[in-house]
């Protein structure tokens, strides 16, 4: 499986997002969690004191409330008295209600059985106050029935404190709940940023480790090692995309540097001769005194040999053109059938000299190209007189031309001396020439198969050749036509 650094990045993200979620997650239940619990207890805890407070307050009004009935003998006192002891009673039953913890409970039970005791009391004093013994009731409501309001009264201070009580608690409870969160927060948090941190350093780490790779062997190459390569094993998809474009700028400047050492050579060897025949001629005839017709037969060799090197320099030329700086050349579109028809009348007259017989199977149809006329004219005449020069008197030459889908076939065939096999993959390199026993080549600087090809090339086509030693040549240029 291929490896990226951006699916690491993402994967490393998704991590991360997954993380902070699961962090968020974890706080906001903890958080509701601790609200739920903190605002029961906080409801339940003030619930209970409330109604202790309230139980007290009751208390201390029937309290009142009979002290004054004793002292003034107001029926309004009883009534108010009957008022608060329901209330009493009402609180009393909410403070059961609330009470959840066993000393809650069990003071509730002391409350109910101490206010049985202070009820009966009261009830006995009420009686004998009604009764005209003012004596004996103020002696129960001074004596038993304060003893009872008293220990009644504590009850419910001590069940005030028991509340209060539990409320220190419970907020003790809730900070270590508070401080829990925080750090079941803080430690997700803790391991999120170590995490993203080892993994962006890891990534980080791989990144900087490829990039070193790459600059190590790229520091390596020099003109003299231009071969040396990149390896793209165990590279991430970007590294390598990086790594295959440094491995193409190398091809290309090792190709570029072949060319130009190919270029020297070449052109230094095919220059050589014609400037060793003009320093030749030319030591010959200032030797000595000569006749005007030797000076003018040792300069037209000059001339000859000179017109040779200029049509060597041009050719190297107009290849350097179309093969580093072919957007100079401008391209048209133009009907192909009357344009080759032209180069096959033109072709007539140089096939005449040697008597060869030139056919042509050329359809009557449109075929549109977009191309340069007159490079292409080139191309043509190139492999036309080559046939005609590898073709002896007598011979054939038939030119082809068939659109075959989204291609045009163009055949330029011969019945000349052939190509051998082992010169074939040779024959499109620049100057390649044949064996000069095998025909007359002497004049052939071996270009213009190269730029043939080069030609084909430029036009986005190629040239293709099948040929048998002794049985004649064919060339097949494939140019794209060009559709409404």
């Amino acid at each position: 499986m291929q490896k990226s650094f951006r699916k690491k990045v993402m994967a490393g993200f998704l991590v991360m997002v997954f993380l902070c979620a699961f962090t968020v997650i974890l706080a906001f239940v903890t958080t509701r969690n601790m609200q739920n619990v903190f605002l029961n207890t906080m409801r339940d805890n003030v619930s209970s004191l409330k109604a202790a407070e309230e139980l007290e307050l009751a208390l201390l009004s029937q309290k009142g409330f009979l002290g004054n009935y004793f002292l003034d003998g107001d029926p309004i006192w009883l009534k108010k008295l009957e008022e608060k002891k329901a209330n009493f009673e009402d609180w009393l039953s909410k403070a059961m209600d609330a009470a959840l913890t066993p000393p809650e409970k069990s003071i509730i039970k002391d409350i109910k059985l101490l206010y049985k005791t202070y009820e009966s009391e009261r009830y006995r004093a009420k009686q004998l106050y009604e009764s005209g013994d003012i004596k004996g009731a103020k002696k129960i409501l001074l004596k038993d029935m304060w003893k009872a309001f008293e220990a009644l009264y504590q009850k419910c201070e001590d069940y005030l404190r028991i509340n209060e009580s539990i409320i220190k608690k419970s907020e003790a409870s809730l900070q270590k709940k508070v401080m829990g969160m925080m750090i079941l927060i803080t430690v997700p948090a803790l391991v999120i940023i170590g995490l993203v941190g080892f993994m962006f350093f890891l990534l980080t780490r791989r990144i900087l480790s490829s990039v070193e790779d790459i600059a190590v062997t790229t520091r390596n190459i020099n003109l003299k090692s231009l071969s040396g390569r990149v390896s793209t094993a165990n590279l991430e998809t970007e590294m390598e995309y990086l790594a295959k474009s440094i491995n193409l700028m190398l091809e290309r400047l090792e190709r570029s540097f072949e060319y130009i050492k190919e270029f020297s050579s070449s052109i230094g060897h095919e220059l050589k001769t014609p400037l060793a025949i003009i320093k030749g001629e030319s030591e010959i005839a200032l030797r000595k005194d000569r006749q005007v017709e030797d000076y003018r037969k040792a300069l037209s060799v000059n001339i000859e040999e000179a017109n040779r090197m200029i049509r060597i320099v041009e050719d190297l030329v107009f290849l350097a053109k179309l093969d580093y700086n072919p957007d100079n050349i401008k391209k048209e579109t133009f009907d192909f059938i009357p344009f080759f028809a032209d180069i096959q009348n033109r072709a007539q007259t140089l096939v005449k000299q040697k008597q060869i017989n030139l056919t042509a199977e050329i359809p009557e149809v449109s075929v549109t190209l977009e191309g340069n006329k007159l490079h292409l004219s080139r191309l043509f005449f190139n492999l036309i007189q080559n046939a005609i020069k590898f073709t002896p008197s007598e011979g054939r030459i038939n030119l082809t031309v068939r659109p075959e889908g989204n291609v045009l076939k163009v055949s330029v065939s011969d019945t000349g001396l052939g190509i051998s096999e082992e010169d074939l993959p040779k024959i499109f390199q620049r100057f390649f020439h044949k064996e000069k026993s095998q025909a007359e080549s002497a004049d052939s600087i071996g270009l213009g198969l190269s730029i043939a090809k080069s030609i084909a090339k430029f036009h986005n086509g190629d040239i293709e050749v099948k040929s048998k030693l002794g049985e004649g040549t064919t060339f097949t240029v494939i140019l794209p036509i060009l559709h409404a």
